[in-house]
């Protein structure tokens, strides 16, 4: 009996390569399957770098993040600007600013004016802290000052002369540990160009994703002095009024 084996061989071959197509395609529906998945884990990511990235935001993007986060700052004898810490009314601001005050008052961006208690004080940093019977405010976030660079542009938000109102100036960081001598207390401070004027103490510098890189305590004047503001490093600020917050517990 002849058998004829041509056949099967021939099926043989088609299988192989019916299995060869298979196998390409599960590698390629694989591949394009774990780019789709790889991007989705990745997005928020992304989406996240695109928010902290200081080089694709301006200093119109940096206004509009954090206008409503700064205030005016007044008491009988002196006027200054203040930052808000928390959406229940605790503000920020230097503690030359309210010293002596028997009547603090906070106004707001929307011009709402609310009497502050004082909570307490950090002489040492030049720092107060004030509570005003508010909710839904905007909280700044603090910067982590290490990773602050020289010559970053940051902006400058205050009342400069204790009557204009949130007016936003602009410079570069130009030094992060300048030794300054404060009202006869030197101080580690971070330096910077953006304009300053008096009033604006208790103000913030911020950088352009919005975070708290230093809060307004002195400016250079004199003649032929230009573009020397100085401002509290936002981790000493941070320390500073979170040791006030734990002691006004106590």
């Amino acid at each position: 009996m002849r058998i004829n084996n041509k056949p099967t061989q021939k099926k043989q071959n088609v299988k192989v390569f019916a299995g060869a197509l298979v196998f390409v395609f599960v590698v390629l529906l694989g591949g394009i399957l774990g780019g789709i998945i790889y991007e989705r884990i990745k997005a928020p990511e992304v989406a996240y770098n695109k928010i902290i990235n200081t080089s694709e935001l301006n200093t119109a993007d940096a206004v509009e993040l954090v206008a409503n986060s700064v205030v005016d700052v007044s008491s009988e004898s002196s006027v200054g600007s203040g930052v808000v810490y928390t959406k229940d009314g605790y503000i920020i601001t230097n503690e030359h600013v309210i010293r002596g005050a028997k009547r603090i008052t906070v106004k707001l961006k929307d011009q709402c004016k609310e009497v502050a208690k004082l909570v307490g004080v950090d002489q040492n940093n030049d720092i107060a802290l004030l509570k005003i019977n508010k909710n839904n405010l905007s909280p700044i976030s603090f910067a982590n000052y290490s990773s602050i660079r020289l010559g970053e542009t940051t902006i400058v938000i205050g009342n400069p002369l204790g009557e204009l109102s949130g007016s936003v100036t602009d410079g570069v960081v130009s030094s992060k540990e300048r030794l300054v001598n404060v009202d006869g207390k030197q101080m580690k401070l971070m330096q910077t160009c953006a304009e300053i004027n008096s009033g604006n103490s208790g103000g913030g510098v911020f950088r352009l994703n919005g975070e708290l890189a230093g809060l307004v305590v002195a400016k250079s004047s004199g003649e032929n002095l230009e573009g020397l503001g100085f401002a509290i490093p936002s981790d000493d600020v941070k320390k500073s009024v979170e040791k006030i917050m734990e002691s006004s517990k106590l």
